[in-house]
């Protein structure tokens, strides 16, 4: 996709979302006992993947203590194979409406970051369970945590793909983390999951901070070299660009 034509959407879909601002979201009612014990809330959404790709990071999942997993139901997952390696999990039909269920969570986890899901988030497209609720965190400001074990087995088979396929796999790479999307290795997922985890700056109902082309020129003008943002925020694809072109390194805190 053009990168004038990422900009665009990322534009059109931060006005949407600034546009409700002020409008507090639908009150969420939590399963049945979860409140009283004080559970974290999070979702999984598997991957129709082999299921080997997934199961050592499950079960290190369910190591985890005081979470409380809400599983979407994808076709061609097995729900008991899932349970057995995370541990029981109260397992959801994919809503028609993503947003007030997102709203609900802590974090959203995809266990396997699958190729055509990377690309989907990357276009902003919500045609498929994964991407859908990966959008919808985006939007809500929900963290949203992606098992890396697919995107480093392509880095590490890079040797052997085409030029073409490999810059656009990057691009897409660079624009779902620029969105705030995590891609971690499984040990750094499960670390992060075991620690509450905060909403970034600018979440849900209050838009999501976004660092545009104007921002990389504001910060070369003053002489910056290191632009320092929270986690969470959005860099546009225009703006990762203009960064690198002006030697600004965008760190996220």
């Amino acid at each position: 996709m053009d990168a004038s034509l990422v900009q665009l959407i990322t534009d059109l879909v931060m006005a949407e979302v600034n546009r409700g601002e002020g409008a507090p979201p639908s009150p969420q009612a939590a399963p049945s006992g979860e409140k009283a014990r004080g559970g974290r809330r999070l979702l999984l959404v598997p991957a129709p993947a082999p299921f080997a790709s997934m199961e050592g990071l499950l079960s290190s999942l369910r190591e985890v203590p005081g979470i409380h997993w809400t599983a979407v139901r994808v076709a061609g997952v097995c729900e008991k194979r899932v349970d057995q390696a995370l541990g029981a999990a109260r397992w959801i039909d994919p809503p028609l409406l993503w947003d007030e269920l997102i709203h609900s969570m802590e974090a959203v986890v995809l266990p396997v970051f699958r190729l055509e899901v990377l690309s989907r988030v990357a276009h902003l497209l919500s045609d498929v369970p994964a991407s859908a609720a990966a959008v919808s965190g985006v939007m809500q400001g929900v963290p949203v945590l992606a098992g890396a074990l697919e995107v480093d087995h392509l880095k590490r088979s890079s040797g052997r793909l085409p030029g073409p396929f490999l810059s656009l796999f990057h691009q897409h790479l660079r624009t779902v983390e620029g969105m705030g999307i995590q891609v971690l290795e499984n040990e750094a997922l499960v670390r992060r999951l075991g620690v509450k985890m905060a909403a970034p700056a600018g979440a849900a109902g209050k838009g999501r901070d976004v660092i545009t082309v104007s921002d990389l020129e504001a910060a070369a003008r003053a002489g910056q070299k290191v632009l320092q943002v929270v986690a969470g925020t959005i860099v546009t694809p225009l703006a990762r660009d203009k960064a690198a072109q002006m030697g600004i390194e965008v760190i996220f805190t």
